[in-house]
């Protein structure tokens, strides 16, 4: 459970309570915060008695506390000192829509406006949890661009979004309950222009079966060669890139003779198919919660229970075969990033699933500072914000989180949080 927030001394509530993200106020707000341990994402070793001067939503200055430039001495100090400080977390394959407490079946029954309610309250909660940014991969109605709108706009609380519209499936592929289904390069074109034209930041494939689709081999590929390079070359043409739900390798073969970008999931991965990835400059997007639930946690609703028996077989393979799959990745050089699937799978809830997807990367032999690294800097640099979030450094946005407790001593310490902020506003 989140922590009280009562602590936070006076002076940051008054910089940072605000009713709407861009409104002249806080384009005009400034402070530093003092005496934190700094996280910055990029991999190297924390900074003690750090200072962080945020001005408007960007970060005007990181470091040291003793090398604090000399304009930023005079303005308001908030001292967070005993904390921890670090970026706010990036969720890199999320499905902002679906709550995840019942099964895609039944929302699919409920009326377009209880859903919107439903995600509004999610990426509220999903910003509560220290996830300051997400890429939707797969949405419902195209509710998601509203609600990337309405964040934008200040009229919602909520995540910086890059989102895929609907998926692409074959007919009758994975998760075509949802999908826009497709047949043949044409039909592909159309389905990826219509996504782009909706307002996509990039598009989604099934290429493989799934473990949400009752009936399927997940092992299977679903989309030929040809196919897949028809959505490539539209994405690609407008700017966008290409992520392709995979597990089996047969699948991940044909994303990259077709030019995939991100492969979702990459269970199967194999030499052959890592060494392709390595060729094409590809990144790979685990998503290990959904597979290996924190069960200890949260309690399971019936409909979770049940998808969890059924999928148990399934789960029990993965969680053997991931460990090779990452060790693999990392030994040949694969650009990783690391996303909860949450929504798209029951047992990956929209609370602190991506703390626990980072604790799954240290229950897989990365050290909790190279798992902070994927969750932040990484996810940024495969949603292309790379210049804009990901890490502690001066121009970028002011998205933080501040721990009560040290997540390099222990990395399950991303759940005792002291404060998020947003564009430097606190949430």
């Amino acid at each position: 459970m989140i922590l009280s927030l009562q602590l936070m001394s006076k002076a940051f509530d008054q910089l940072v309570a605000h009713d709407h993200t861009f409104d002249s106020q806080e384009e005009n707000m400034e402070y530093v915060l003092t005496g934190a341990t700094l996280i910055d994402g990029n991999g190297g070793q924390p900074i003690a008695n750090a200072a962080v001067h945020v001005k408007g939503e960007r970060i005007a200055w990181a470091g040291s506390a003793a090398d604090l430039p000399p304009a930023a001495q005079n303005v308001e100090q908030i001292d967070v000192s005993g904390k921890w400080l670090m970026p706010g977390l990036i969720d890199a394959h999320i499905h902002i829509c679906y709550n995840g407490s019942e099964s895609v079946f039944a929302l699919l029954e409920k009326h377009r406006d209880e859903l919107v309610l439903e995600a509004v309250d999610i990426c509220k909660r999903t910003l509560s949890h220290g996830v300051t940014t997400i890429r939707d991969v797969g949405g419902e109605q195209f509710i998601e661009m509203s609600l990337r709108n309405a964040i934008n706009r200040g009229f919602i609380d909520g995540p910086r979004m890059k989102l895929s519209g609907r998926v692409i499936s074959m007919t009758g592929g994975h998760a075509h309950f949802i999908a826009r289904e497709a047949d043949g390069p044409d039909e592909m074109r159309k389905a990826a222009r219509e996504q782009i034209k909706a307002g996509a930041d990039l598009v989604k494939l099934m290429a493989t079966g799934g473990t949400a689709t009752p009936g399927q081999d997940i092992h299977a590929s679903q989309l030929t060669v040809a196919e897949i390079s028809a959505v490539t070359e539209v994405a690609h043409m407008m700017g966008r890139k290409v992520a392709a739900h995979c597990h089996g390798t047969g699948g991940i073969r044909n994303c990259m003779l077709g030019g995939v970008d991100t492969i979702e999931h990459g269970t199967y991965l194999d030499e052959e198919t890592a060494d392709m990835m390595v060729e094409n400059g590809a990144a790979l997007v685990l998503t290990l919660g959904a597979g290996n639930p924190d069960l200890e946690s949260y309690p399971l609703s019936p409909v979770q229970q049940a998808d969890a028996e059924r999928r148990k077989p399934m789960i029990e393979a993965g969680i053997k075969q991931i460990r090779g799959t990452i060790a693999l990745a990392r030994s040949k050089g694969i650009f990783l990033g690391i996303g909860t699937d949450a929504g798209g799978n029951p047992l990956a809830p929209h609370n602190f699933s991506m703390a626990r997807e980072l604790e799954l990367l240290v229950d897989n032999d990365l050290t909790a500072l190279e798992a902070i690294s994927i969750g932040t800097r990484n996810n940024a640099e495969i949603l292309d914000m790379g210049a804009d979030i990901g890490t502690v450094e001066a121009g970028k946005y002011a998205d933080l989180l501040v721990l009560n407790s040290d997540p390099l001593v222990d990395i399950r310490n991303l759940r005792d949080i002291y404060a998020v902020a947003k564009g430097g506003v606190k949430v």
